[in-house]
């Protein structure tokens, strides 16, 4: 099953045009499907999970809200005729979730961000938008150039989002999926509120408060 791609923070990315999404603050979670057996693979962003791991909420609800109606969009769009295998991805996240951390009475919730077709990859985000957009997933925020003014909008609160946006566009050269491009901006608040927590809880928050100090340097 694909891994999810790390996607680049905002310094590196193309200043060309995108579709800035919501970026949800929660964790990523994989499901693939196949012809012969549907939905059949779970896993976390980096491995494998089923129903007694801390993340398996996710799949009960995941089937519930998703399962059929992916699989009807699967058999009815020519782009995956012939397709054996696909991978979508969702953002798990209650109202008290916070960089990858869930409270257990949470009501969660899981929003469908991504869909990757075997040896085909990721689905432009206006071709996602199309086939899904009817299903639960991220608000578009913004769409336009992705250039310096929009970056610093994001990080001072300009954009009604709480963590950030993840943008997507297509460059200019190259054929399909390699001309997909992705980058994550996060609001100077979420950042300032992971310093906080990770003062206040290093076990569970410095690793990550490190890694997106760094995310959103690249």
């Amino acid at each position: 099953m694909k891994l999810y791609p790390e996607i680049q923070g905002p310094n590196k990315a193309p200043q060309s045009h995108c579709i800035a999404f919501y970026k949800y603050d929660g964790s990523c979670i994989r499901y693939e499907w196949t012809r012969k057996k549907g939905f059949n693979k779970f896993g976390s962003r980096k491995v494998l999970i089923d129903k007694t791991h801390p993340l398996g909420e996710s799949i009960e609800i995941f089937m519930d809200i998703y399962s059929k109606e992916l699989e009807n969009i699967f058999k009815n769009y020519k782009i995956f005729r012939n397709c054996q295998n696909v991978t979508v991805y969702g953002e798990f996240f209650g109202p008290d979730s916070f960089a990858g951390w869930h409270s257990e009475n949470d009501e969660k919730q899981i929003v469908l961000f991504d869909v990757n077709i075997y040896k085909k990859g990721f689905l432009p985000p206006r071709e996602f938008l199309k086939m899904f957009g009817h299903l639960k997933v991220p608000l578009v925020i913004y769409e336009g150039n992705f250039g310096k003014k929009f970056i610093q909008d994001v990080k001072n609160g300009e954009y009604p989002v709480v963590e950030g946006v993840v943008a997507k566009g297509l460059l200019s050269h190259g054929k399909p999926p390699h001309n997909l491009w992705m980058a994550k901006c996060k609001t100077n608040w979420w950042i300032k509120e992971l310093k906080i927590r990770a003062t206040q809880e290093p076990n569970k928050y410095s690793q990550v408060l490190q890694d997106n100090l760094i995310e959103q340097k690249s």
